[in-house]
């Protein structure tokens, strides 16, 4: 990865305060007005802002801004609320206009999903991050076990396969727009394996220790998930020319050698992850581990080879729990899963709340809301709208944003480093014209709309 230019801010001098001041939680009502598109602007800077000064060494200002003014648990309520929007008003907006010829709006309320996601997985990289949380991180849980599956669901539908050039060109506005929403899904899923992990990790910090260990192992099964992940592979993928891509940074992009030496981000937060579940104290007491579940996990332990536990050393604990699952041993030898130091039963249990919250928001009302945000999201061509839509293209193609990806622009078509702009939107970069060309196709409607929009 570049490394990140410590003087680089997505944020003006006074913005952190005035922005972390001004978050609140939004109705699934307003989505779409001048007052919610202010705040999707705000939050953009914000995570570029966060993501710059966690991968800078920088003073991590904008994480302690977020816990300190007790803000973090709206981020969880706004990712839960876009979730519902998608899941009961995107439908509807779909079967009113199922031929948009503008899908900048709609594609706007999914990314402002995916930008919450990723300042949580920033900031709760920190254990005060879950504490700040408190009995929100239940839902949090829940929301990203949901989005676990959903990656499985995504894997299961062929999302690996990429799709030709041609099956590009001849794609109609409904059919890009879908696949931008299953490629914000993709993205979102594989952040939330980090937040899951970090979940695990802090369950007691957060203070709600019992609840988390119920939806982790009862309710969710979640070490079962991640080791069928983990069989998967979902960050790697091979194009039909052969060529092998991973996943980083929102991107696919072939592999440099010495990336492909090194263990994928997303395979050391799965593995850390079930390393975390299998050995937590309380295993023993809460999932009990039968033949199914023996089988699947005893089939990961050939894939922990030597290479991997040099370059993450705590994978050795899962290698050696892993082998004595192998032969009929169930126990934690470190005595770390004893009935004495077991912790006690759940008396009371603290359940989700937020999306019940949202679904009584929208009930009945799917269509109304629907009419009502169609009219927000067209561009209409007045000199607001154009005013608008150069706000938001400014605020996905500013310095900060193409420093979270990898360190600098990249090729939409091969992910090598770019130092050419599309000249008509100027959102898209290439290393070269041979790749503009070949992207074109793929590129064409929403250059179409950006130009349009900014003319």
């Amino acid at each position: 990865m570049v490394e990140k230019d410590p003087q680089l801010s997505a944020l003006e001098i006074g913005e952190l305060d005035m922005f972390v001041d001004s978050i609140e939680p939004s109705r699934i009502d307003s989505i779409g007005n001048q007052v919610w598109i202010d705040w999707h602007i705000r939050l953009q800077k914000l995570n570029q802002q966060a993501v710059l000064e966690a991968t800078s060494m920088q003073e991590e200002l904008t994480k302690e801004t977020l816990i300190s003014s007790g803000k973090l648990p709206i981020l969880v309520q706004e990712a839960i609320c876009i979730q519902v929007w998608r899941y009961k008003v995107y439908p509807q907006v779909l079967k009113l206009e199922p031929a948009p010829s503008c899908t900048f709006g709609i594609y706007m309320v999914l990314y402002h999903e995916a930008a919450c996601v990723g300042l949580l997985e920033t900031v709760l990289y920190h254990e005060d991050g879950a504490r700040c949380l408190s009995d929100v991180i239940v839902d949090l849980l829940g929301y990203a076990v949901e989005q676990l599956t959903a990656l499985l669901a995504l894997l299961n539908n062929g999302y690996l396969k990429p799709q030709s050039p041609k099956e590009l060109e001849c794609e109609t506005a409904p059919e890009e727009l879908e696949r931008r929403q299953r490629d914000l899904q993709f993205d979102i899923s594989m952040r939330c394996i980090t937040i899951v992990r970090y979940i695990a990790e802090h369950m007691e910090g957060a203070g709600v220790g019992a609840s988390i260990a119920t939806g982790l192992y009862k309710t969710n099964d979640v070490p079962s998930i991640l080791a069928h992940l983990l069989q998967e592979e979902p960050w790697r993928r091979t194009t039909e020319a052969g060529e092998l891509q991973t996943f980083n940074f929102g991107r696919w992009a072939k592999p440099s050698n010495d990336e492909q030496l090194q263990m994928h981000r997303s395979e050391v937060q799965l593995w850390l992850c079930l390393r975390q579940l299998l050995l937590e104290p309380r295993l023993a007491h809460q999932y009990p581990i039968d033949e199914c579940r023996r089988t699947a996990f005893c089939r990961l332990q050939a894939r922990l080879t030597e290479n991997m536990l040099d370059q993450v050393p705590p994978l050795g604990d899962l290698k050696q729990f892993l082998c004595r699952l192998s032969v009929g041993d169930y126990s934690n030898k470190d005595g770390r899963s004893n009935v004495k130091n077991a912790p006690g039963c759940t008396l009371i249990e603290v359940v989700p709340q937020i999306k019940d919250s949202y679904m009584r928001q929208v009930h009945k009302r799917t269509k109304t809301l629907a009419k009502q945000q169609l009219r927000l999201f067209d561009m209409d061509g007045s000199d607001d709208s154009r005013k608008m839509a150069k706000q938001l293209l400014d605020s996905y193609t500013s310095d900060a944003a193409l420093a979270m990806d990898g360190g600098g622009a990249k090729c939409a078509k091969c992910g090598e480093a770019a130092s050419k702009k599309c000249s008509r939107c100027k959102t898209e970069w290439y290393c070269g014209r041979e790749c503009q060309v070949q992207q074109w196709p793929k590129h064409k409607e929403l250059c179409d709309q950006f130009a349009k929009l900014c003319m």
